[in-house]
């Protein structure tokens, strides 16, 4: 029989919007999403000492920790994984690294008819656009990558991507407005945009762990980066 007071945390902190979600079994107990308005290495801890206050629940109650990996801000990246590591290893509990855009995926592809893709984004800079694309078809609903993560040039990212697909995380305007132009073009003629529900990404950490069976060594789990 499950224990009852076993509570799983999630960490979110790829993006200056952050999140964090506490499981019990397949419950959401308690989320919470904000914007980092100074550094998430200064507010990170204090966050996730509130949820904790806030749902009644102890850091002796935490079994697992999921965290996203990224790619995403360096700096917000690496103090979420630094995090969830040291409460890991204090707490003596397995640790599970998750990157976002399967993530993403992971919120939406239940909504979505069986076979449509998934394109998930985030603003990289100079670099373009990081995405990666996924689908449908693994046991357990888990999301099947169709194109790995990678950076491209806005202009790229329109034309390799596979279409139809629903588009999903950091639509900026510029992104918008060529998926706009491809679809009046009639070359992205079935693409559609969507977001994750706010907070939604944490909890989905912690559902992709377990499937994966991911939890485990937390010195063994790192940032991911796209270069």
């Amino acid at each position: 029989m499950a224990d009852r007071s076993a509570v799983d945390l999630s960490m979110d902190t790829v993006a200056d919007a952050a999140s964090l979600a506490l499981l019990r079994g397949e419950e959401v107990i308690a989320e919470h999403a904000w914007v980092v308005e100074t550094t998430m290495s200064r507010e990170l801890l204090g966050q996730v000492a509130a949820l904790l206050t806030r749902a009644e629940v102890s850091r002796e109650e935490i079994v697992s920790i999921a965290v996203a990996t990224g790619p995403g801000r360096y700096g917000a990246v690496r103090t979420g994984v630094a995090t969830a590591q040291g409460l890991a290893l204090g707490l003596d509990i397995p640790l599970a690294g998750v990157g976002r855009f399967e993530a993403d995926a992971a919120t939406l592809l239940p909504s979505l008819p069986v076979g449509r893709i998934v394109v998930a984004v985030h603003e990289a800079g100079r670099a373009g656009m990081a995405w990666a694309a996924y689908t449908h078809g693994l046991p357990g609903g888990l999301p099947t990558c169709v194109v790995e993560p990678r950076l491209s040039l806005l202009e790229e990212l329109v034309q390799e991507a596979p279409t139809p697909a629903t588009w999903c995380g950091e639509l900026t305007e510029a992104l918008r407005s060529a998926l706009g132009a491809a679809r009046d073009a009639g070359r992205r003629s079935g693409d559609t945009e969507s977001e994750p529900p706010p907070g939604g990404r944490a909890a989905a950490l912690v559902r992709l762990a377990r499937a994966r069976g991911s939890y485990g060594d937390p010195a063994l789990v790192d940032a991911f980066y796209l270069r």
